[in-house]
C-alpha cells in the first residue's frame, strides 16, 4: 500500500479525509486532492499554508494551474501556499532549494522539521496488511479510523500535558 496525507505539521494530527491512494507511483494529482481536502478542513480566514512535501521545489510549480484546470478542485485564490520542504529530504535537492524552501528560512514558520507524516506512518503501518485486501471504501474507512484514533490520543496527550504544566 502506497498512502500519502496531510497533517498538521505542528501538532501532528492527521486531516480528517485527506489520505490517497497512489494506484501507479506518486502522482500530483493525487496530491492536490490531498492538498484540496487539507486545505478546506476548518480553514475558513486562513490567509497564508505552509505546506511541507518532499518535491516541493517541483510540486508547486505547476500548482495554481492544476487546480484551475481540475473542475473538482476549487482552491480559493486570495490564499498564499507557501512550498516548503522538510529538513531532512532537502538535504537531497540542489543546494539552492535549501536557502528557498527549508522552514528555517521560511518567515512565520515556527519551530518545524517538515517531516510530521514520516512520524505519522507507523501507527498506520500496524494495519496496513488487513487494508491491502479491502476494497476502496473499507480501506478509506478503516484509515479514517486509524487516524482519528490518533488524533484522539494525542488530544489526550497534549491536555494532559497542559495540565501537568499549568495546574
Amino acid at each position: 500500500m502506497c498512502i500519502g496525507g496531510c497533517a498538521c505539521a505542528r501538532h501532528g494530527c492527521f486531516v480528517p479525509h485527506a489520505m490517497v491512494d497512489f494506484q501507479k507511483g506518486e502522482r500530483q494529482m493525487n496530491m492536490d486532492y490531498t492538498l484540496y481536502e487539507g486545505l478546506k478542513h476548518n480553514a475558513d480566514g486562513i490567509q497564508h499554508a505552509l505546506t511541507c512535501y518532499d518535491v516541493n521545489c517541483q510540486y508547486h510549480k505547476h500548482l495554481k494551474d492544476r487546480v484551475a484546470d481540475n473542475p473538482f478542485l476549487d482552491i480559493w485564490p486570495e490564499l498564499e501556499i507557501i512550498p516548503g520542504i522538510g529538513l531532512w529530504h532537502v538535504h537531497d535537492h540542489q543546494d539552492s532549494c535549501y536557502v528557498r524552501y527549508t522552514s528555517k528560512f521560511i518567515n512565520g514558520a515556527a519551530r518545524i522539521d517538515g517531516e510530521i507524516m514520516e512520524t505519522l506512518w507507523a501507527p498506520l503501518n500496524v494495519i496496513s496488511p488487513s487494508a491491502c485486501g479491502m476494497g476502496t471504501p473499507h480501506w478509506k474507512e478503516c484509515l479514517d479510523y486509524q487516524m482519528n484514533d490518533c488524533n484522539f490520543m494525542k488530544m489526550i496527550r497534549m491536555s494532559w500535558l497542559f495540565n501537568l504544566n499549568f495546574h
